[in-house]
């Protein structure tokens, strides 16, 4: 869900955005859906493939652990993916994108998970502008100037909130030696920081995402103050509910919150 329907609600806002013809959206929709699935393929078998002992501790029901399927079996799956991915991107004319994501996946699934800023602000930031641009471009052809500034201020925000990710798994994080916030920081200050982080600079990039549409109207005014009331919401969470249950819970309402702002841009022409 956190990259699927993301996906299909930046395409559908596309769409609607730029006033295309809805007798074109169903076979639009099948390239958008071709292209997402390869999307997610691609990323998820490569993380799943160098990740396998601490999918073991942390998500035991995947393929690999749960020796459903082999290692080399899974590295086969991966490079046809890959190809295939290749392929497509090609045809829908995205092809720049999808190079650019296949070069996250390796850096993320590699040396840049091993540390919260390279995962986190760096590669989160760059695949999500990434994962939008593609989405829109496969829905209009065409991005302009103030989409763009949407998309980059929602993509850098997304990144910097995602630490919030780290606290569900961290026993996970530790066998495999990643320095994510809460192993480098220890976890009470890691939520202190998050606490503060949720409180101040990650509604301001909200704020910034919005405002870039230059739209000031009163229900604009009114999504801000809406969106900061939000945020208290997580930050109280981060440091209230320690659990992993709850944390995973938290990440949750962080997750919701970027799939609902991707549409407000279709409200702030």
């Amino acid at each position: 869900m956190d990259t699927i329907v993301p996906c299909f609600i930046t395409f559908l806002t596309a769409w609607f955005y730029e006033g295309r013809p809805m007798s074109d959206l169903p076979l639009a929709i099948f390239t958008c859906t071709l292209y997402t699935m390869f999307y997610i393929l691609t990323f998820c078998v490569a993380n799943q493939v160098n990740s396998e002992e601490e999918d073991a501790i942390n998500k035991p029901d995947r393929p690999l652990p749960a020796k459903l399927i082999t290692r080399k079996a899974a590295i086969r799956r991966l490079i046809i993916y890959n190809v295939l991915f290749m392929v497509i991107s090609w045809f829908l004319h995205v092809l720049l994108y999808a190079i650019a994501w296949q070069v996250i996946t390796i850096v993320l699934c590699g040396w840049g998970s091993r540390h919260w800023v390279t995962k986190n602000l760096v590669c989160i930031s760059a695949g999500t502008v990434a994962l939008l641009g593609a989405e829109w471009q496969l829905a209009t052809n065409h991005i302009g100037h103030n989409v763009w500034l949407f998309i980059i201020f929602l993509s850098v925000w997304a990144g910097f909130g995602l630490p919030v990710q780290d606290l569900r798994d961290q026993v996970g994080d530790a066998v495999m030696h990643r320095k994510t916030l809460p192993l480098q920081y220890g976890d009470a200050r890691s939520r202190k920081m998050l606490f503060v982080y949720f409180l101040t600079i990650s509604p301001l990039l909200f704020c910034l995402a919005i405002v870039s549409q230059n739209n000031y109207s009163a229900w604009v005014i009114t999504l801000i103050v809406a969106q900061y009331l939000y945020h208290a919401i997580i930050a109280f969470r981060v440091v209230k509910y320690r659990t992993s249950k709850a944390d995973d819970k938290t990440y949750h309402y962080f997750v919701y919150m970027f799939i609902a702002t991707i549409p407000m841009i279709c409200f702030l022409k």
